[in-house]
């Protein structure tokens, strides 16, 4: 019970912000959207002219949970390549670390007051962003990265809880 009574009064906790750091959070987080923006679409090219779009869709998505974290666990445990668990690791450690930053939301915007609310908004912009990158074949539309980042934003939803508790500058 007590956690529900923290995750329903996020938006009080951020209310204790100065104007400074809610306005210093708000463009840390526009630097980071556009940041994101760069790793998820920017730095990859889409359309393979040696098969089909259609058969570069099937292989660009993944929707068994489990599946692709089960292949990077076992890519880092049975791989004799370096290159390669770090790959693994990066991959699934970057999934839930680079979706963090997303605790910031409910500072940013009231109208995610409370954790349920910020849930499914994280949940919706993880999901546009998976299903944009099957169909411009600009990454994979994978349940497992859904999975994770929606991890690392409840991470991110509680360390900003937490912070905004301990310390001082935060506070009233």
């Amino acid at each position: 019970m007590k956690t529900l009574h923290y995750a329903a009064n996020i938006q009080k906790g951020c209310a204790s912000l100065t104007a400074k750091i809610k306005k210093a959070s708000e463009i840390i987080f526009i630097i980071y959207a556009l940041i994101m923006l760069w790793l998820l679409f920017g730095q990859r090219w889409g359309f393979d002219n040696s098969t089909s779009y259609s058969e570069q869709l099937r292989q660009n998505i993944n929707l068994v949970p489990f599946e692709t974290i089960r292949l990077f666990l076992n890519m880092a445990e049975n791989s004799a390549s370096g290159y390669m668990t770090r790959y693994a690791f990066r991959n699934l450690i970057g999934n839930v670390v680079m979706f963090i930053p997303l605790g910031l939301l409910p500072c940013i915007s009231k109208k995610l007051n409370s954790f349920i609310k910020y849930i499914i908004t994280v949940i919706v912009i993880i999901v546009i962003i998976e299903v944009i990158q099957l169909f411009t074949l600009l990454g994979s539309c994978d349940i497992d990265d859904l999975m994770l980042n929606v991890a690392g934003a409840i991470i991110g939803y509680w360390i900003v809880r937490i912070t905004d508790k301990k310390i001082p500058l935060l506070q009233k």
